[in-house]
């Protein structure tokens, strides 16, 4: 049986180890040269969902916390994800403006399906974020966030090695390797203190680094897995009535 962790900083550490970007099958792909460019876009659309999405279960979870400091900072990343209230710089366009880089345009996009393996992601966070406990909710979040940072270092260089568009072409994730660090620490920063007094916050802590590192980690191999899907719609605007996608708006 392994020793707890004894600070939180140890337990996002451990929970990294165990999920090691560069051994899933995205990114050693990516890396490898074996990532087909039309199958990577074609992940990529999907991505642009979870996108679009992970603001609203975030918003819901700051709504759950009780005191106006502990809110600020999922407010403040909040306002980052819609470009502190330019849309045209939000996170959602960010990434479709390198999706039209890559050649495909918002209505391409638009003709899409969600795959089931998107949607499984978003229904998670969802859940989490409004029935699970909040320092659960905090951690999976956080976690999130941190991985991100790593891997869009890592899709940047990959578009750039595979020369699919020069490095100054790449909106989006170039941004996203420097703020998710500061994102995941806001986060993080309501957890430290916590985790070090009470082992039961600690365990509640534990399970959501563990959740959101799951989860993420696995949307990725299973985009990876079904990257030669195609499957299109014929009807327009949100996949559900709670994703906020359309081009409609």
């Amino acid at each position: 049986m392994s020793e707890p962790d004894t600070d939180l900083d140890a337990a996002v550490a451990r929970v990294k180890r165990q999920h090691p970007i560069d051994e899933n099958p995205y990114f050693r792909s990516l890396r490898d040269g074996s990532f087909e460019r039309d199958d990577f876009v074609e992940t990529q659309v999907q991505f642009l969902f979870a996108v679009v999405f992970f603001s609203r279960p975030m918003a819901a979870l700051a709504g759950r916390l009780a005191r106006p400091e502990r809110r600020l900072s999922l407010l403040a990343n909040i306002d980052d994800e819609h470009g502190h209230g330019n849309l045209r710089v939000s996170h959602e366009r960010t990434f479709l403006s390198l999706l039209g880089r890559l050649g495909v345009t918002p209505e391409e996009v638009e003709r899409r399906a969600l795959w089931p393996e998107v949607r499984a992601f978003n229904t998670v966070l969802a859940g989490v974020a409004t029935l699970d406990d909040t320092p659960t909710a905090l951690a999976a979040m956080g976690v999130i966030e941190d991985l991100f940072a790593g891997i869009s270092a890592r899709i940047g260089r990959a578009i750039v090695d595979r020369a699919w568009l020069p490095e100054d072409q790449v909106v989006h994730y170039a941004t996203h390797e420097r703020l998710d660090e500061q994102h995941a620490e806001g986060f993080y920063a309501q957890l430290r203190a916590p985790f070090a007094r009470h082992p039961r916050h600690a365990y509640q802590v534990t399970q959501g680094l563990e959740l959101g590192a799951h989860i993420f980690l696995r949307l990725y191999e299973d985009l990876w897995r079904a990257r030669e899907r195609r499957v299109t719609r014929t009807v327009r605007g949100p996949h559900s009535l709670s994703d906020g996608w359309s081009l409609d708006d």
